[in-house]
């Protein structure tokens, strides 16, 4: 699998509202998944971080660079 069809696997399931973007609720979750038990502890930071636009929302543009940057 690709990062493309692995971030839009991501989003599609953390996008639980399927609004287009995932709000803070859904990232906490997200985070979880990705970095397990530390996740929690630094979701506020990295949320700040990627969400560039400050939308209080991850685009799925700004999903992708946080994949690249933390998971790979």
């Amino acid at each position: 699998m690709d990062l493309n069809q692995w971030v839009d696997e991501l989003f599609e399931v953390f996008d639980e509202d399927k609004d287009g973007v995932i709000n803070r609720t859904e990232f906490v979750e997200l985070i979880d998944v990705l970095l397990q038990d530390k996740g929690i502890r630094m979701c506020e930071t990295i949320f700040n971080r990627f969400d560039k636009n400050h939308s209080n929302s991850i685009s799925k543009d700004e999903l992708k660079d946080m994949v690249i940057e933390l998971a790979l």
